[in-house]
């Protein structure tokens, strides 16, 4: 393979240099947790990092631990004097230090413009997820909360079928001024609520009637388990008896992933501080903490898996 052409691969090969200088040369086995958190990082960025190399031959695996052939560090360095080579190393060098620095979050170290053209960018992405999520949820003379919900795209493909549904998204203050221009020109009647994420966890203090239905899409994959356990236990005072929530994210399988998924892993973990993906069990083990189960799962598109998670 012409490592040279494939540079999300550099993130990875530069990352786990870092980490295997600061563990002594010695590749801690993905169960090792006291070993992992000596790298100094965080170990869910740690996982991502091996999971891309193993899937692309660039770390063997011996039926036990990871290891280092002489073939993957011939590779390595290839990878990293190109690295150097083409003036890369300070930017990598800067993402690193950004992993090494748990209380950093995506959302909260960009400027109020780049928000704004994220907010208006995720609609219509999102926007094309909901037409498909529509076909498998009824959301007729519902109410619905949509937690994230940013500018409104999920909740105006909802919508567009649904037309009865009482639909509600809580975001920060960019988004939902986005998504009022655009349900104003789209002719949806969405409520947006501004409550900051990170520094409350979704802390709600809403008033009316409960929801049938608590939505949320690329969410809990932004946070770690014990962040996502207080958004539950805070969404759950919210739902009505039988009251179901819907989780739309891109779900793991357990197995070795294609590169541009633990990618997105990876990110994940630098851009929010410990955020990472699931799989169905890992998202069911959340929920069985407010009495929840997973009733449906459906795949929507390439990436993202639906979850309908009911009553146990």
């Amino acid at each position: 393979m012409d490592y040279e052409n494939y540079m999300e691969l550099y993130e990875a090969v530069y990352f786990f240099d870092r980490i295997n200088c600061c563990a002594g040369s010695k590749i801690p086995r993905l169960s090792d947790r006291d070993e992992i958190a000596k790298t100094g990082v965080n170990e869910n960025i740690y996982r991502a990092v091996v999971r891309i190399l193993a899937v692309n031959r660039l770390l063997d695996y011996d039926g036990s631990r990871f290891v280092m052939t002489s073939e993957n560090k011939e590779k390595h360095r290839y990878i990293l004097d190109n690295i150097i080579g083409k003036n890369q190393n300070n930017k990598y060098a800067d993402m690193f230090d950004k992993a090494a620095d748990e209380s950093r979050y995506f959302f909260e170290c960009i400027s109020e413009l780049e928000y704004e053209i994220y907010s208006r960018y995720n609609f219509h992405l999102t926007f094309e997820t909901g037409k498909e999520a529509a076909k498998h949820i009824d959301l007729a003379d519902k109410k619905a909360l949509e937690l994230g919900g940013n500018s409104g795209g999920l909740g105006t493909a909802l919508l567009s079928k649904y037309r009865d549904c009482l639909y509600t998204i809580v975001d920060t203050k960019i988004p939902c001024m986005v998504g009022k221009e655009f349900a104003g020109a789209n002719k949806v009647n969405i409520t947006f609520i501004e409550n900051s994420i990170e520094n409350t966890g979704f802390d709600l203090a809403l008033s009316g009637e409960p929801y049938d239905y608590i939505i949320m899409m690329n969410l809990l994959h932004d946070f770690d388990d014990a962040k996502c356990a207080d958004i539950l236990r805070n969404c759950a005072k919210y739902c009505k008896n039988g009251a179901k929530f819907v989780i739309i994210e891109d779900v793991l399988t357990g197995d070795f992933e294609p590169k541009e998924v633990i990618m997105h892993g990876l990110r994940l973990a630098v851009e929010c501080g410990g955020g990472r993906q699931r799989t169905t069990q890992e998202l069911a083990g959340l929920f069985s903490s407010i009495g929840y189960r997973p009733e449906k799962a459906v795949k929507i598109d390439d990436v993202h898996t639906m979850l309908v998670m009911g009553v146990r």
